[in-house]
């Protein structure tokens, strides 16, 4: 005689009525994963590797980690940690991009690589004046860029104008390396002039050397939420979400680069030619940074906030009141739990992809107080009231 054990567990089950449980189910399960092949294993463990007072947000950064704790910033690498950078208290995001993380806080802004440098870079303080010269009359446009790292500040060009027997000074309030960009007489594009020094005297404008490509453009606002998407950046702040120039992910324009929902944003996910934007409903986005923009819903409903991952496959994850998302790469999106499981919510929460002994899952905890489930069946009684 044989014995043979075979396991057929089929996950959580808490929609069902306890006599109608489905064969493999389970209401509830503490400490156990279930794999794909039905069985039913003990949760993986985990090993402490960093105990960091005041710990408020950690980041992948390639092969190392990016750890903020208390308003220092810390690089990980196995066997080695360095103190980066100083940062403010408060809310903080970042996004991995290029091989550099792209990181911000209320007043803080770095790209961390080997080292950290300013992600932003503000324009230089300017003023003009007019003074007696030989420059033909007609209206001039004056501007002054910044350059850190080898990355060009946006700029406000001044508009000035002469009546052929003036000229123009321009002061700068900066010790960092500036170029002076103007136009000719009664010009709309303006021209590299050279170098821009504390106080220049502008001469005869050229109109053959470098044009002016950052004009009314500015660093990203703080945002709450980060997310690499091609050669920009996205970020949300409330109901807004904001983009960089493609190319120039220091750049932004405040009256083109952004959308606007009836409700928060919560979750930002890339999937490759477009992302999703969770709000007040679940949106696909594409072609953002070109001029065939698209827009669709996708969903009625939104997401918990910071429960999003990125799959090996390039989709994406995240969780709502019904469950796991799971996010295709052409807007095709699917409810894995909606008609098994019912969770309990909260506002905020993050989750993680694990591979592990030939599984994959993605694990998700929940911050908050809890929203309870709508759909979840729970004990009941049946009662009968007699009149007395």
């Amino acid at each position: 005689m044989s014995i043979s054990r075979r396991d057929q567990f089929t996950g959580s089950n808490n929609i069902a009525k306890p006599e109608r449980l489905p064969e493999g189910a389970v209401v509830d399960a503490v400490n156990m994963d279930f794999t794909v092949g039905g069985k039913a294993e003990l949760r993986t463990g985990f090993d402490l590797i960093r105990s960091e007072p005041g710990t408020r947000a950690i980041y992948g950064a390639g092969s190392s980690l990016i750890l903020i704790a208390g308003n220092k910033v810390i690089k990980i690498d196995e066997g080695a940690d360095r103190d980066l950078a100083t940062i403010s208290q408060g809310p903080v995001a970042a996004t991995w991009h290029n091989s550099e993380l792209f990181l911000n806080t209320e007043i803080d802004s770095l790209r961390i690589s080997t080292t950290a440098k300013h992600w932003a870079i503000h324009e230089p303080s300017v003023s003009l004046e007019v003074v007696e010269g030989n420059l033909p009359a007609g209206i001039y446009k004056i501007a002054v860029t910044a350059v850190e790292n080898g990355f060009e500040s946006g700029c406000l060009p001044m508009v000035v104008t002469l009546d052929g027997s003036q000229g123009i000074r321009v002061n700068v309030s900066d010790t960092r390396s500036c170029r002076l960009y103007s136009s000719v007489a009664n010009g709309q594009t303006l021209y590299h002039q050279g170098t821009a020094h504390a106080t220049n005297l502008l001469g005869l404008p050229v109109d053959d050397t470098a044009r002016l490509e950052t004009e009314q453009l500015y660093p990203l606002p703080f945002c709450s939420i980060l997310c690499s998407h091609k050669s920009l950046i996205l970020g949300s702040r409330g109901n807004y979400l904001f983009h960089t120039r493609p190319m120039l992910t220091h750049l932004h324009n405040p009256e083109q680069d952004y959308f606007q929902f009836s409700a928060p944003i919560t979750v930002i996910a890339d999937v490759g030619e477009g992302f999703y934007v969770c709000a007040d409903k679940t949106y696909y986005i594409s072609g953002v940074g070109s001029s065939e923009v698209m827009q669709r819903s996708v969903f009625e409903f939104g997401a918990i906030e910071g429960t999003n991952v990125t799959l090996p496959d390039g989709s994406a994850s995240w969780f709502c009141e019904y469950g796991q998302v799971i996010a295709g790469r052409g807007g095709e999106v699917q409810l894995i739990n909606r008609a098994s499981y019912s969770p309990d919510t909260t506002k905020t929460g993050a989750a993680g992809f694990l591979e592990h002994n030939g599984n994959q899952m993605i694990v998700t905890t929940m911050r908050g107080e809890s929203n309870g489930s709508r759909l979840a069946s729970s004990d009941h009684w049946e009662l009968e009231v007699l009149n007395p």
